[in-house]
C-alpha cells in the first residue's frame, strides 16, 4: 500500500475556496492518506464545509493563531511517514502525491513547480520568475524562496526535529524552515507545474506593506548571530535586495506605486552597482510620477 501521506490543511476564512482544494487532496491517485484540517477560528462557513465531509477528514479547531501555529498542530496531530503541505485556496494536480513519493528517492523532502491561477502572471509557471533548484540549495535558499508550500512533501520526523514553522513569523514562516531545513539536507525536485497557487487580493504573499518586516525578520534570523547563514554574511546584502525587489514588483502589480518605488530604492542601495536594479527604480519611479498625474502606463 505504501506510506501514509498526511495532508495538512490550514483554515482561515477560506469558504470561498475549500471546496476545490478539499477535493483535490481527497481524489489523489495515491490513495493512502490521511487528511488534517486545522481551522484557525474561521467566522465564516468553514467550519460547516469541513464538517460535511465527515470522516474523510480529521478536523481540528482553534482560536486564531496563525499559518505557522496552524500547520505546526496539523503536523503534530499527523499520523503519516510524510506530510504534504496544502493550503485552503491552493489545487493540487491529482497525481501530485504520486509523482513526489516516486521522485524522492533517498531525500527526505520533495517539492514541485506551480503555476498562477489569477493575477497579473495568471497561467504562467513560477518556475519562469523563480529558478528551481534540487540537491544541497542552502545558499539558494538564503538568496531567496523558491519552495512553494503547497509544492512541498516532507517526512514528519524531520519537520519535527526541526521544531517546525517559526510561530512568532506571521508570514514568510516557510522560507525560514526551509533555509534551516536545507542546510544538512538536500532535496529533490519535480520539473512539473502540480500545485495551482492562486493569487487573490488577501492572498499570504500580497500585502506587501504587511510581509516586508517578516522577509526582514527571516533575513535579520538567519544572518544574525547563531544563525544556520551566520558565516554567509556576504549573501546578506544580496538577500535583502532580492527581498526588497520582490515586495517592489508586488506591490507595483498591487498598484501601490510609492511603496513600489521605495522597495526599489532600497533594493539599488543594497547592490548599487546591478544594473537590474538602476533599471527597475528608474522605470517604477516614472510610473509613480504618471499616476501621481492621473497617467497610466
Amino acid at each position: 500500500m505504501g506510506d501514509l501521506v498526511s495532508i495538512v490543511i490550514p483554515v482561515y476564512n477560506a469558504e470561498k475556496y475549500l471546496v476545490e482544494a478539499l477535493e483535490s487532496a481527497i481524489n489523489q491517485t495515491y490513495q493512502n492518506i490521511e487528511i488534517v484540517a486545522v481551522d484557525d477560528g474561521s467566522s465564516d462557513r468553514s467550519i460547516q464545509i469541513l464538517e460535511s465531509y465527515g470522516s474523510k477528514i480529521k478536523l481540528v479547531k482553534q482560536s486564531n493563531s496563525g499559518p505557522a501555529v496552524a500547520r505546526n498542530r496539523g503536523v503534530r496531530e499527523a499520523g503519516g511517514k510524510w506530510i504534504a503541505f496544502l493550503d485552503s485556496d491552493d489545487i493540487w494536480d491529482l497525481d501530485k502525491i504520486r509523482q513526489q513519493l516516486d521522485s524522492v528517492g533517498n531525500n527526505k523532502w520533495c517539492y514541485t513547480d506551480s503555476v498562477f491561477m489569477g493575477g497579473v502572471n495568471d497561467g504562467k509557471r513560477d518556475g519562469l520568475f523563480n529558478t528551481k533548484h534540487s540537491g544541497n540549495v542552502f545558499e539558494k535558499l538564503i538568496y531567496v524562496n523558491f519552495i512553494g508550500t503547497s509544492c512541498l512533501l516532507i517526512e514528519r520526523e524531520m519537520f519535527l526535529q526541526a521544531g517546525g514553522f517559526d510561530e512568532e513569523l506571521r508570514s514568510i514562516e516557510d522560507w525560514e524552515l526551509w533555509i534551516r531545513l536545507s542546510k544538512k539536507n538536500p532535496i529533490s525536485y519535480i520539473d512539473q507545474a502540480l500545485v495551482n497557487y492562486r493569487i487573490h487580493p488577501s492572498s499570504d504573499s500580497r500585502g506587501t506593506r504587511r510581509t516586508l518586516p517578516s522577509h526582514m525578520a527571516v533575513i535579520n534570523k538567519v544572518f544574525g548571530a547563531g544563525g544556520v547563514a551566520q558565516g554567509y554574511t556576504k549573501l546578506r546584502s544580496s538577500a535583502k535586495a532580492n527581498s526588497f525587489g520582490i515586495c517592489s514588483q508586488i506591490a507595483e502589480e498591487e498598484g501601490d506605486y510609492f511603496f513600489s518605488l521605495t522597495c526599489a530604492a532600497r533594493a539599488l542601495a543594497h547592490e548599487p552597482f546591478n544594473f537590474r536594479r538602476i533599471d527597475r527604480t528608474v522605470k517604477i519611479f516614472i510610473k509613480s510620477a504618471l499616476s501621481i498625474i492621473g497617467i497610466k502606463l
